[in-house]
């Protein structure tokens, strides 16, 4: 009943980045120990589901490499795909779960009661019937999955392009990087709602953790309001963002009001997937975004045109994930009759092919 309230007072009213809860992982780090740090990751995930983050071990020079190559693979590939070329790379049969998956296959899912409960300022530009995204994406699973039987059709393969040397190692480099601050902040988290230290961390050992970059083609979707990603939540556990090289992600507050992401230099941004809000029995929400041409990035790519840059539009993201035999299901505290009836019992892997289907990623 507070929560409902806390929407409806403040879901008129303008929101920017600084509104999103930013949390120092230094001492965390140093200490293992930094109870208010703590208490602040599970107050943000709650209130917004989002969190900025300053991680001493992310480097701005690693992101800008990593970018860097993406671009290049993307408009490489892109050129192939355009003229009706097999994409090598491309592995549809496995549900699009390591390599590439080119633009126009997947499609979110219909939230459309959910957008038009939204304040008039704070509506998605996404229709309210999905439409196929226009991005491409390239999964790259960061270190060892468990190899169990059950996880054999997505246990992501480790994709190298081969013309592409030393792509294993950048993506590697910056993809653990990464992990690394997402199972940080994960028993930061656990710590905050007053549960066991390593209650997520021990359950993402051996899970695909998927670096996921995204590539939208800015030479031909470069009109206002051109929809890139779909309004749409994420399926894993936590996502983690770098800086983009162009404006236009969008994130949604659970109070409704909806906030162009700027992520500040040194820092990293992380919203709650569905596994976490399985966890906490919708205690904390799987957090929605889309990705838009906007003002913004209409001006980003004049000055780029103007520079001779690549018109293509790049994410640094990465779903970190429960492993496939892990069993989804509301922690103790937060198990109750409606809590049990709304988020059943489920294996990860069940709830991620799942999820894969109403994406249209599996048949």
């Amino acid at each position: 009943m507070l929560l409902r309230r806390f929407v409806k007072s403040f879901s008129t009213l303008s929101a920017k980045i600084t509104d999103v809860p930013k949390v120092d992982l230094q001492k965390f780090l140093d200490s293992g120990a930094d109870n208010n740090a703590c208490k602040d990751v599970a107050k943000g995930f709650y209130e917004t589901g989002c969190l900025i983050i300053r991680d001493p071990r992310t480097k701005s020079s690693d992101n800008a490499k990593f970018m860097e190559m993406m671009v290049k693979y993307f408009d490489s590939r892109s050129k192939v795909f355009y003229k009706g070329g097999k994409l090598e790379e491309c592995y549809p049969e496995d549900g699009y779960q390591h390599g590439v998956t080119p633009e126009n296959i997947e499609v979110a899912r219909l939230h459309d009661n959910l957008m038009k409960s939204y304040s008039k300022d704070h509506k998605p530009y996404s229709p309210l019937k999905p439409q196929p995204d226009k991005k491409w994406r390239f999964f790259w699973r960061t270190g060892a999955t468990t190899g169990k039987e059950a996880e054999r059709q997505f246990d992501s393969k480790r994709i190298i392009p081969k013309d592409f040397p030393g792509w294993e190692g950048i993506m590697d480099n910056y993809g653990q990087v990464l992990v690394k601050a997402c199972e940080t902040v994960s028993e930061m988290l656990a710590i905050g709602l007053d549960l066991p230290a390593k209650t997520f961390v021990q359950n993402m050992q051996g899970a695909p953790q998927l670096l996921a970059p995204t590539g939208s083609d800015l030479n031909k979707n470069h009109k206002k309001g051109d929809i890139l990603a779909g309004f749409h939540y994420d399926l894993n556990f936590i996502t983690i963002h770098g800086k983009s090289n162009y404006p236009g992600l969008y994130v949604w507050l659970r109070d409704g009001r909806k906030i162009p992401v700027k992520v500040p230099d040194g820092c990293l941004l992380l919203q709650s997937g569905k596994q976490l809000e399985h966890f906490t029995g919708g205690y904390v929400k799987a957090g929605f975004h889309e990705v838009v041409v906007d003002d913004a990035c209409l001006k980003a790519i004049e000055d780029a045109k103007a520079q001779n840059k690549p018109l293509w539009r790049v994410s640094s993201t990465l779903f970190s994930s429960m492993r496939y035999d892990v069993t989804l299901e509301p922690l103790a505290q937060y198990s109750t009759a409606e809590s049990r009836t709304k988020y059943p019992k489920i294996s990860a892997y069940e709830h991620t092919l799942d999820e894969l289907k109403h994406i249209n990623l599996v048949k």
